[in-house]
């Protein structure tokens, strides 16, 4: 499916949301809106494009096709007003070529409620009032997009009420450092003898420095007026093993009665635990604590590859297969507002005419030779860059408009890091994964052949950081 067709299929979903929540009636089941994980709700609850673990089944289940293989979270509140308490507790699984699944229970209520008859100064009873809800979340990955779908089954044990609700998102990585969410809770659904209101939300998140995370999202619930939720969050090295963040937020920013949000946390190998200071919208609840504790096992099992690739220029070659994020905001103004994003730049430049021609003359010729500068790989690494296959869906749709080309071979080539033993597999791996991305994207197998050079044939000095970076490249050569 092409990017086209998804954005426009991302459109058409999002409309459909729009046009399907209006049958919503009141404003039943509050407690299913009132956010969940530590980190979530001390940046504000602005979570739908940036949810990054198994809480993302409530912010957006869509976003669960980016983690991990298997993730799971539980949070506690404490020092909720009226003796109220939420809890919740998610697992989430990802399969290879299936896509994520996430089990989560959301539990909410009230305790302690005073029993009488009659008007004396001790009750004749007390008892409790429990809400839970019980949900199934699937998310798949298609193209760089991510759908995701929630059904939820409601269970009050006061009046014995039950019901459903159906929850729907997407997730689009538009840029490495710029995310688009979208999300509809309770799509349709049902407590009891009561419509479930909807709630939409939109959501933008941006990485626009090293270790800085900024989030903002859109929320409208049914016959409620707009808001916007916003915060964001800094996270530190500790050690290689261990991490730190803070994060800060407003989780009402239209309304007088908006409320501010911080937390902070720690983050190790394989394990997390994240405290959140919540004062509520609705002043007369005040504020509560949120605790949290994840787990993560393995690394991310699809991981979100962006529409338009980096927003950043690459200044350093050595950099260019990973790039880093600006120091500080001026140099984050001059690389996003002035300098824009030159892996698109490149893929856009190689479609024009004249670059076209360009190249098809140096391939009139048997022996002519193509490189595409500031496209390379990584050290040790096969793996085609988010840049790299930009550039290269340009090449095929250039091989496919020149029948004439009967014979190109891709060559592989490393720098002179490591022994013979490693780059000459190496090489061959760069090829070889070149070419079946070539053909993935429509070129006739038979018209390419791979093979490796490892580091025989530099094209620049190995004595320095740039020449080894221009040496790691995949050169195609025109053989009839």
């Amino acid at each position: 499916m092409s990017r086209y067709r998804m954005i426009v299929l991302s459109a058409a979903l999002i409309a459909l949301m729009l046009a399907t929540t209006g049958f919503a009636q009141n404003h039943a089941g509050p407690w299913l809106r009132m956010g969940v994980g530590a980190k979530a709700m001390a940046m504000g609850a602005a979570q739908t494009a940036v949810a990054e673990d198994a809480t993302a089944a409530y912010w957006n289940p869509a976003a669960l096709a980016g983690l991990r293989k298997f993730e799971a979270s539980l949070m506690y509140t404490a020092g909720m007003k009226a003796e109220r308490n939420h809890n919740y507790v998610s697992a989430a699984l990802c399969l290879d070529r299936i896509g994520s699944f996430s089990l989560s229970w959301l539990n909410g209520g009230i305790t302690g409620i005073e029993q009488r008859t009659g008007p004396t100064e001790t009750p004749d009873a007390m008892f409790d009032v429990a809400n839970n809800a019980f949900q199934l979340s699937y998310a798949r990955l298609l193209g760089q997009i991510a759908f995701g779908i929630s059904a939820r089954y409601l269970q009050e044990d006061l009046a014995d009420n039950d019901g459903y609700g159906i929850d729907a998102g997407l997730h689009i990585p538009l840029y490495d450092e710029l995310f688009f969410g979208a999300m509809v809770r309770d799509l349709d659904g049902k407590f009891g003898p009561d419509r479930l209101p909807y709630e939409w939300r939109f959501g933008m998140g941006i990485l626009p420095w090293k270790s800085v995370t900024l989030t903002g999202d859109f929320v409208k619930v049914k016959e409620e007026e707009a808001t916007v939720c916003t915060g964001g969050a800094f996270d530190f090295d500790i050690s290689d093993h261990s991490s730190f963040y803070l994060a800060a937020g407003m989780n009402d920013m239209l309304r007088d009665s908006r409320g501010f949000t911080a937390g902070l946390g720690f983050n190790f190998n394989n394990w997390a635990i994240q405290y959140a200071y919540v004062t509520e919208p609705a002043e007369f609840l005040e504020q509560n604590h949120r605790l949290s504790v994840n787990f993560f096992f393995q690394d991310r099992c699809t991981p979100f590859r962006s529409i338009f690739g980096s927003l950043k220029r690459e200044a350093k070659p050595a950099a260019a297969h990973k790039p880093h994020p600006p120091a500080g905001p001026k140099e984050f103004i001059h690389r996003y507002i002035f300098e824009g994003s030159p892996s698109m730049k490149l893929s856009l430049e190689i479609l024009r005419p004249t670059q076209k021609d360009s190249i098809r003359k140096v391939w009139e010729e048997v022996g002519g030779t193509i490189s595409f500068p500031g496209v390379n790989f990584a050290t040790a690494s096969a793996e085609i860059t988010d840049e790299f296959s930009r550039v290269l869906d340009g090449v095929a749709q250039l091989i496919n408009e020149h029948p004439e080309i009967q014979l190109l071979e891709i060559q592989g080539h490393t720098d002179n890091t490591g022994t013979d033993a490693i780059n000459v597999p190496l090489s061959a791996a760069r090829s070889e994964s070149v070419r079946n991305y070539l053909i993935s994207r429509g070129v006739d197998a038979s018209r390419l052949q791979a093979k490796g050079f490892a580091s025989t044939k530099p094209v620049a000095s190995n004595a320095t950081t740039e020449g080894r970076y221009q040496n790691r490249r995949v050169d195609l050569v025109r053989i009839r």
